[in-house]
């Protein structure tokens, strides 16, 4: 019985992938949000992947905790050293909590105060599938589409957004071949080995393979399907 999962992207995008591979790994969709001249980058996954990152930053424990957007934003410190310079900077994690899912993100310097507004300059809505973040205001804008990544075994490392004129000039100028969702073209990274593209109606999937299962991922992706639906 083929297996088939939905997953919503920060920017609204829903994702189904089906077939006979295994979609039960979590995944995660990151985005960029412009916030006049500065750039952050903001995650949302399941409230136990915000938790785990969270943990993974350093952060022991929220000290603060605010309601908005329907949940809960908490707040907690950690300092991150530079490995070279061994200087620390001091980071503010922030993670908004809904009913099963969560967006997460990290300001540099920052106070309780400055997550509360960044977080009130995007209106979150959380859905069975995912949270999705707009934009609000004309200093806050999201200056491409979000991405979505999900590890399906066997095939690789995906990565999933929108196929616009600005991500469509990722392909290769050759064509590629065709299989059960697309186009598929091949190229490599120089001193990292193979990747793949596949380019459907609406979408661009980078999958990035474990190394000695590159050869095969062609006759994988034969057998999953993944495409944008309403």
């Amino acid at each position: 019985m083929p297996r088939q999962v939905t997953h919503r992207s920060l920017d609204g995008i829903r994702v189904r992938m089906s077939g006979s591979h295994d979609l039960s790994r979590p995944y995660t969709s990151v985005a960029r949000i412009a916030v006049g001249d500065r750039l952050h980058e903001i995650s949302s996954g399941g409230r136990a992947d915000a938790r785990a990152w969270a943990a993974d930053l350093g952060v022991r424990a929220f000290d603060q905790e605010f309601t908005i957007h329907g949940g809960v934003l908490r707040v907690g410190r950690t300092s991150v050293a530079d490995p070279d310079t061994r200087v620390a900077d001091e980071m503010l994690a922030a993670v908004w909590e809904g009913r099963r899912h969560a967006v997460f993100t990290h300001l540099y310097h920052a106070r309780p105060a400055d997550a509360v507004v960044f977080f009130a300059g995007l209106r979150l809505t959380e859905h069975a599938d995912g949270v999705v973040a707009v934009p609000r205001g004309r200093r806050v804008r999201r200056p491409e589409p979000a991405e979505l990544v999900k590890e399906v075994p066997g095939v690789g490392l995906l990565e999933i957004t929108a196929l616009t004129a600005r991500t469509r000039g990722r392909l290769p100028k050759w064509r590629g071949a065709q299989v059960a969702s697309g186009e598929l073209f091949r190229d490599d990274i120089d001193g990292q080995g193979p990747y793949f593209l596949l380019a459907t109606r609406s979408l661009l999937v980078t999958v990035l393979p474990d190394d000695e299962r590159a050869p095969e991922v062609p006759r994988r992706l034969a057998g999953l399907s993944i495409e944008a639906i309403r």
